[in-house]
């Protein structure tokens, strides 16, 4: 679809459009289960990697994706640097110094760290310098001041250069042209010491996406409100939210819609120019579901609808110019499952990422279970180290409208459709729940 329609504000359809008889005389297209992986596929092939760039100062780009690798224009360190308050030698003329046979050597100067000496050490000289500071030249070693004792400028050697000269060579940790960090990282503490070694300090990033999440649901309130008989406080939108929020992304709680289409269709207009909607809530095929449908009418092309997993059957995902848009269930075991496997690879491949969603490893299950075969599975689980092996602990809790058991839940565990029964000991592949 092209651009051009992205901002369109489309007409509320008359509510016979939702009517049984309405539904019946409605194509058929993408309301078959799909596997998953052909459903994650389609997700990723619709989205382009990267969205445009933005430049920030170094100390401002914690956790942001790194667009573009950034070579170092510099030595790193920048010259041959003593590692120990000491003196610098000639590892040769010390060699054999003891205790009982100390080597004297002139002293002729004196290097703190940030100064450079402007001497060149001869035969029989040394010079002391501190930690940090530049190795004069003709010094190869450096020996460590509690094993020298100095007389004026006369300097005895109680030991010999070891196994360690301690010194860093120039250019040990980067030369010019070593790649300093590649794109499509998530830039960390360890990566900005590196590129601050390197003396960059303008950091091209990928934008956050930008992602605005709705309820659907007349039950629903938001927390801090008082219920009334019949209503429940909405969970998927805060859950939803601090999901995206440690995905990367710039979430927006645009708030609660009631089951109506006309309130939905205003509340989408309203986020076209978003780059991801999250709609959660009405994506089933009941009288008030009426999400799917004015998705259609709204004009969003849907790419597929309904995936054959366990839990979050009823997901919807499509596309309205340049905004991705999820239809994900109201159940919130449901819709958080979802947003681990399609909307966190999305929100990636948005930023650029080199890899997609969470990782994959595999662990051993700790007992068995007892499985009702049909869709794939995505069991709530937690790992445990033991001094031999990775094990994963199926959680007792299983059932999607008990949603507490996800504050223990550190891995979903993945179960072929056709397996009625995991064995303790087997292998499973686990999906991992970090944050980041």
């Amino acid at each position: 679809m092209s651009q051009s329609t992205s901002h369109q504000i489309l007409k509320a359809p008359h509510p016979s459009d939702f009517s049984a008889e309405a539904r019946k005389t409605q194509p058929a297209f993408g309301r078959s289960l799909m596997e998953y992986p052909d459903a994650l596929s389609r997700c990723l092939s619709s989205v382009e990697a990267g969205l445009a760039t933005e430049v920030l100062p170094l100390e401002h780009s914690l956790g942001r994706v790194l667009r573009q690798d950034q070579i170092s224009d510099v030595h790193v360190p920048p010259w041959n640097r003593s590692m120990m308050d000491g003196y610098a030698v000639k590892s040769n003329e010390v060699r054999g110094a003891s205790a009982n046979h100390p080597v004297v050597l002139s002293q002729i100067d004196e290097v703190p760290a940030g100064r450079i000496s402007s001497k060149t050490i001869g035969p029989g000289q040394t010079v002391r310098i501190m930690t940090g500071a530049c190795v004069p030249e003709g010094a190869d070693a450096v020996i460590r001041l509690e094993n020298t004792q100095r007389t004026g400028d006369r300097v005895e050697f109680f030991e010999s250069v070891g196994e360690n000269p301690y010194v860093v060579p120039k250019g040990q940790d980067l030369s010019p042209g070593n790649v300093a960090a590649g794109a499509g990282n998530v830039i960390s503490p360890a990566m900005i010491g590196v590129l601050a070694a390197c003396g960059i300090c303008r950091i091209p990033v990928t934008l956050k996406p930008r992602v605005a999440i709705i309820s659907t649901g007349s039950e629903l309130v938001q927390p801090g409100i008082p219920i009334a008989p019949g209503q429940i406080y909405d969970i998927n939108s805060h859950a939803l939210y601090a999901l995206s929020l440690a995905a990367g992304a710039a979430p927006l709680n645009a708030g609660i819609v009631q089951d109506k289409a006309a309130d939905l269709l205003q509340m989408l207009n309203k986020h076209f120019d978003k780059d991801v909607i999250l709609l959660s809530g009405g994506v089933s095929v009941g009288d008030y579901d009426i999400v799917h449908e004015t998705l259609v009418r709204a004009g969003v092309e849907e790419i597929f609808w309904r995936v054959k997993i366990q839990p979050g059957k009823p997901l919807f995902f499509g596309k309205r110019g340049k905004t991705f848009l999820f239809g994900l269930p109201g159940n919130p075991v449901s819709s958080f499952v979802n947003f681990h496997l399609f909307v966190r690879p999305v929100i990636d491949k948005l930023l650029g990422k080199n890899s997609y969603g969470n990782e994959i490893i595999e662990a051993r299950v700790t007992d068995n279970r007892i499985l009702k075969p049909g869709r794939r599975k995505f069991l709530r689980g937690r790992l445990q180290w033991t001094q031999t092996r990775l094990e994963v602990e199926v959680l007792a809790e299983q059932r999607s409208s008990v949603f507490s058991p996800m504050q223990h839940t550190d891995v979903l565990i993945e179960v072929p459709g056709e397996v009625n029964l995991l064995r303790s000991g087997e292998v499973v592949r686990v999906h991992l729940l970090h944050a980041a």
